[in-house]
């Protein structure tokens, strides 16, 4: 099975955020993927409030993102340490999909003319391999 990672807020309403992850999981779960969530995992026993904790969440997440087959981006607006994970994909080619917050796919061939999407977001995937 192919690994699919899941990049999506985490601060912000954690709960909410929590749940679109936990979602987007079930999904990919359901369509024949291995899950990687990092933001659901690393929170367990490193503290997001600590600085340290929370750029070492970060880095170990990318680690698992370096050996997955696929990005899934959810959500119009791009957080820190979403674009540090955005970053790496580009940098490796991974290929990455765009979803919004309700997991409705944003295809690559409308991108540019999706309301759901600002200039912001769109700058942000610049030299994305986006599928």
């Amino acid at each position: 099975m192919e690994q699919v990672f899941i990049c999506s807020p985490y601060r912000g309403d954690i709960e909410h955020n929590i749940k679109v992850a936990r979602d987007a999981g079930r999904i990919a779960a359901k369509s024949g993927y291995v899950p990687v969530i990092p933001h659901l995992m690393y929170p367990q026993f490193l503290r997001d409030d600590l600085p340290d904790e929370r750029i070492l969440g970060i880095q170990l997440g990318a680690e698992l993102l370096k050996a997955s087959d696929m990005m899934w981006l959810i959500g119009s607006k791009i957080t820190k340490g979403m674009k540090y994970e955005l970053e790496i994909a580009k940098k490796m080619r991974i290929p990455i999909r765009c979803y919004d917050e309700q997991l409705n796919r944003i295809t690559p061939d409308t991108l540019s003319i999706d309301d759901r999407v600002d200039e912001e977001f769109l700058a942000e995937l610049n030299g994305a391999h986006i599928v």
